[in-house]
């Protein structure tokens, strides 16, 4: 978990653990709305959409859809963000135990070479950990490079970044992603 979780966002987390964990191991569970994506977003950011991971997919619409419960007006350029703020994690697939691990724990950049020191599974973990971490910049080359919208692109760039908070468009997308 997280370090500097309050109470409150702990209790979010751990309810929104049970349902993820279960995805992670049963993908047939998630069930991504992808007519309402293919109504949202451009033909060229729905075949990204569609290249994601069905559990990433089901993630992505329930933030899109907490982005418009909290802000019912959010422009349509912060929704397909959402719906796609996840598809650089779409370059290789992650298997169960990874999804769990990066969930609970990734380390900061330059750390991740002491899980895999001796282990093929120590190996697998720090891809696993290099792909969550690099995954927006990663997702906002690949909207960018499919012709996809750049202010799609750049708030995908930063929705894991804390100095991007500042820009009401990201914080409401990180804010929907919490309990997600």
């Amino acid at each position: 978990m997280r370090a500097r979780l309050g109470p409150v966002k702990r209790v979010r987390w751990l309810l929104n653990v049970v349902p993820r964990t279960a995805r992670a191991f049963l993908p047939g569970l998630a069930r991504p709305d992808d007519a309402f994506a293919r109504e949202v977003l451009s033909a060229a950011e729905y075949e990204l959409y569609l290249a994601m991971d069905r559990r990433d997919r089901h993630h992505g619409v329930a933030v899109a859809r907490a982005v418009l419960a909290l802000a019912p007006d959010a422009e349509r350029l912060v929704v397909r963000a959402a719906l796609l703020h996840d598809v650089g994690k779409s370059i290789a697939p992650y298997r169960a135990w990874e999804r769990i691990a990066v969930h609970l724990y990734t380390p900061p950049r330059g750390v991740e070479r002491r899980a895999g020191r001796w282990t093929e599974i120590g190996d697998r973990l720090d891809d696993a950990w290099r792909r969550h971490r690099d995954h927006a910049e990663r997702g906002a080359a690949l909207i960018r490079d499919a012709g996809g919208d750049h202010g799609v692109a750049d708030i995908v760039a930063r929705h894991h970044r804390a100095d991007a908070l500042r820009d009401p468009r990201v914080a409401l997308i990180a804010r929907a992603d919490e309990g997600r």
